[in-house]
């Protein structure tokens, strides 16, 4: 019964000559049992709730066997053992939070195939990812959209591999290394791609070139000796070609309505805490996962995140002309991460533009500044 664990229950063991006929004087003044059991050896057993002890110990005077509490049960029970465990229970769940939290700190970065400057440069797009020393990051890290984003945003790199292993996140950098130099021959200073000259500045050599003259890969710029080799910067006005398809659809916007479901799982299961309706018309989804870790091992639970935004139809059209300098500045963008920081855009002109299945696509030439020497 709930009124048993409500107000909390004994069970009571009755042993003597008149030990069956004890539950019947307990009803006669008004008590309820239940769970009574008899035996052969003039014993009885039942529960009865807490508030009818009184009783109990009124009927027990009269009687000339024995009457002993087995076991106590119910809410009041539980609470006082409660109380008695709470600080231990306290203590033992603050432990668990801060080595959870602990295991999701991370502790140190390391950095494989990047020499100092790009190691750098690693750990300000770490940085700016949220992936640094001493953080705390608890939802999972998006190793593909972050290995594409360094790849874009760091220049020279042409791999990059992350992946945490506990507390430590392990970097694996590949870069775009200059040819080795040819220290048997006459060194002199070459053009790395073809392009025409703009600027020139000579440490040492001779030059073989003029500024409007143009080169291609692999002529010589700067003529050096065995003794010393030529050495200095050539500024050369280069050409890119790139291609961008942009989405033909109409262009849409957050209307500030959002709904946000959130799920626990454990294991392979996955339960509601919270999923109001969803939204109806057109609607954007970001999900996150937060997954939980006792130092290299991972815990069966985590907890996902999923919102929804509303989208409205944006207040404008894209003209053509909007549209065509939305590419430009995408393709410049990924341009830029590509070349040397000192490289310049100087010039953009679409060459080509046409619609296929619904979307855009664009062509694009750049000129760049950029210096093409190389020993």
């Amino acid at each position: 019964m709930a009124d048993f664990f409500v107000k909390g229950a004994v069970t009571v063991l009755v042993r003597g000559e008149e030990a069956p006929l004890f539950p019947g004087r307990l009803h006669q003044r008004g008590v309820t049992l239940k769970n009574i059991q008899y035996s052969r050896q003039n014993e009885v057993q039942f529960t009865l709730c807490l508030e009818d002890i009184s009783k109990l110990r009124q009927e027990a005077r009269r009687f000339s066997g024995t009457v002993r509490f087995k076991e106590r049960t119910g809410l009041p029970f539980l609470k006082k053992r409660v109380i008695r465990y709470a600080p231990f229970l306290v203590a033992s769940l603050c432990f668990f939070l801060v080595m959870v939290l602990l295991s999701a700190m991370i502790i140190r970065i390391d950095i494989q195939g990047a020499d100092d400057e790009l190691e750098r440069d690693v750990r300000a797009f770490l940085k700016k990812e949220g992936i640094r020393e001493g953080a705390i990051r608890l939802n999972d890290v998006d190793t593909e959209s972050i290995s594409r984003r360094a790849v874009q945003d760091i220049p020279g790199v042409v791999r990059f591999l992350i992946q945490k292993k506990g507390v430590v996140y392990v970097v694996d950098v590949s870069s775009e290394h200059p040819p080795p130099r040819d220290t048997a021959k006459t060194r002199h200073v070459k053009a790395v791609k073809s392009g025409v000259i703009q600027d020139m500045f000579i440490k040492y050599g001779v030059s073989e070139v003029q500024r409007g003259d143009f080169v291609e890969a692999g002529d010589r710029l700067i003529k050096g000796t065995k003794k010393k080799p030529a050495s200095g910067t050539v500024t050369a006005e280069t050409w890119y070609k790139a291609t961008v398809t942009l989405g033909g659809g109409a262009l849409k916007t957050r209307n500030g309505e959002n709904r946000k479901h959130i799920f626990f799982s454990i294991g392979e299961k996955e339960y509601a805490l919270w999923k109001p309706s969803s939204l109806k018309g057109s609607i954007q989804r970001e999900e996150n996962r937060y997954s939980f870790h006792f130092f290299s091992y991972q815990l069966p639970f985590s907890v996902r995140t999923e919102t929804e935004y509303a989208l409205k139809p944006a207040g404008t059209v894209e003209t053509e002309a909007e549209q065509e300098e939305r590419a430009v500045q995408a393709a410049k963008a990924t341009l830029m991460a590509k070349l040397p920081k000192e490289a310049e855009v100087v010039g953009e002109n679409v060459l080509q533009k046409r619609s296929e299945s619904g979307k855009v696509k664009v062509i694009i030439h750049f000129q760049v500044l950029e210096n093409i020497a190389i020993n």
